[in-house]
């Protein structure tokens, strides 16, 4: 009786909402919806005290990965944004943009086993007094405000490991949209098409899916932190395997601007795994 009551409550409180046209505020977030070619539809902009208004979960956390601190989040829980939000039954997943291009995906089955959230007040205090991230110096992230919205979890447990690649939490900060889209039009782009002959690429796909397309976009799925594409990512595990393995163990070394995150533990497993899949994959669009 009581779920339903709350239930209720919450029906009533998204009905009322008015998203507005147009934005109002620096921190009204951006509400992108899809059509089914994964090109925007619909722009909309809610408003901080709107999202306030919403049933929010606040809960303890004992480190927070972005500032390697403990923390108290208050926020939304992600698998309530489809109904908040008006997403019919096609839009299955939920794609958070970052100021910076950075994306990440949360498709239903993520949200299930993470329980993500869409982070409202950081210990208390409103985005404007959030402190600044701290994780990844080597991501070219450092530092960066964690508002206007970030992601956030909990806790976290790994459910995806294999070989030297263990599975990340997607915690984005620097927010300023979500998009409400299709999984054949996000993360299906990057599945292949034939998934049932080599296990060995069903385990490098896993590995791409799960951080690589944070950055790297294929058409306009995928993120554009990073220069290059999808594409030529895999051209250059094509054209040139030593420099393609050094890139991702040691980035710098090949270029001190670089913004990704060195991966020193992948050993010839988790490469071959990810040649693999892109082998499978080749030509990619």
């Amino acid at each position: 009786m009581k779920m339903r009551l709350l239930r209720t409550f919450a029906m009533s409180v998204i009905g009322s909402m008015q998203p507005s046209e147009t934005p109002q505020d620096p921190l009204d977030l951006e509400v992108i919806t899809l059509d089914p070619q994964g090109n925007p539809a619909k722009s909309v902009y809610y408003s901080y005290g709107q999202l306030l208004t919403l049933p929010t979960v606040t809960v303890k956390t004992e480190h927070d990965p972005n500032t390697n601190t403990p923390a108290i989040y208050t926020g939304i829980y992600l698998s309530d944004l489809f109904e908040v939000f008006g997403a019919d039954a096609s839009l299955d997943v939920i794609g958070a943009n970052c100021l910076d291009k950075y994306k990440q995906y949360y498709d239903r089955d993520y949200i299930a086993k993470h329980r993500p959230i869409l982070l409202l007040k950081f210990d208390g205090q409103s985005p404007d007094e959030w402190p600044r991230a701290s994780q990844s110096p080597g991501s070219g992230r450092h530092g960066t405000m964690l508002g206007p919205y970030c992601v956030v979890h909990e806790s976290f447990k790994p459910t995806e490991t294999i070989y030297e690649y263990v599975e990340e939490p997607r915690i984005p900060y620097g927010v300023v949209s979500l998009e409400l889209t299709r999984f054949a039009q996000s993360i299906g782009r990057f599945m292949l098409k034939d998934s049932g002959n080599d296990p060995e690429a069903i385990k490098g796909q896993k590995i791409v899916t799960g951080g690589c397309i944070s950055c790297h976009h294929l058409g306009n799925a995928g993120g554009q932190f990073a220069l290059p594409s999808w594409a030529d990512v895999a051209a250059s595990a094509q054209n040139s395997r030593d420099n393609f393995r050094k890139y991702i163990t040691d980035p710098h070394s090949m270029n001190p601007q670089a913004g990704m995150p060195a991966y020193p533990t992948f050993n010839d497993d988790t490469f071959n795994a990810l040649e693999a899949y892109i082998k499978a994959m080749m030509p990619i669009e």
